[in-house]
């Protein structure tokens, strides 16, 4: 008898991943709450070792800790001021990455950036996981555009190491979001980096990483339960 395909074990851990990390982002599980790996293998009727690799997954992502006695948790949402600290890592890095696309205009960047911005002119957004990930994923697929294109994969890799767009994410269940002003500032992004314009460029990112810190900054004006502790 042929052993079962390594792929199936893998696409079992996929799913497993995404329906967890959609309950996290969701709030099903609770920030802090532990993640006790019998009780999900029950719940979805699974061994163990694809929810254990899903977690692992998530773990590297920064949605989900492990320790070697307390096991998987969900990570805690960050505070108010890694938040803000994470912005102003994004505008001098992105910032400067924007700069070298605008500089250079590679076409295969370009295009993507094009591309992503059509993806997101098609989408929606609303509170749930599933009803903003479409939306969440091309605004990503539009920021890797010039971090891939930027020529300093050191720089590009260490924002992508934060996993900005699923932190803010985490937000979405508390701060629903207009698409709209979203949209408008990617473009005014391509227009300048298209016209080669790099002040002009990094300005528009600048701006749209500070008005989407705005629209996600619900505490500040008593919406959201999150504290800065």
């Amino acid at each position: 008898m042929s052993k079962k395909p390594v792929i199936s074990r893998v696409a079992l851990a996929d799913q497993v991943m995404h329906l967890l990390q959609e309950r996290i982002l969701d709030g099903v599980y609770e920030p802090g709450g532990r993640l006790n790996i019998d009780a999900i293998s029950r719940e979805l009727d699974i061994s163990s070792s694809p929810i254990r690799e899903a977690l692992t997954r998530l773990s590297a992502m920064g949605l989900v800790t492990s320790s070697t006695f307390a096991g998987f948790a969900v990570t805690p949402v960050p505070t108010r001021g890694w938040f803000e600290q994470l912005l102003t890592f994004r505008i001098l890095n992105e910032g400067w990455a924007v700069r070298q696309v605008a500089r250079f205009r590679p076409a295969a960047a370009i295009e993507r950036m094009t591309d992503s911005l059509r993806a997101l002119e098609s989408s929606t957004l609303g509170v749930r996981a599933r009803e903003y990930v479409s939306a969440s994923k091309a605004d990503e697929s539009f920021h890797e555009a010039m971090l891939g294109a930027c020529g300093n994969e050191v720089l590009a890799q260490s924002v992508r190491n934060l996993h900005p767009h699923l932190h803010h994410a985490r937000l979405f269940s508390t701060v629903p979001q207009d698409i709209a002003p979203v949209i408008e500032e990617h473009r005014a992004i391509l227009d300048a980096v298209l016209s080669g314009d790099e002040d002009a460029a990094a300005a528009a990112l600048e701006r749209h990483l500070r008005m989407s810190w705005q629209r996600y900054d619900g505490w500040s004006s008593g919406e959201t339960p999150m504290s800065d502790t």
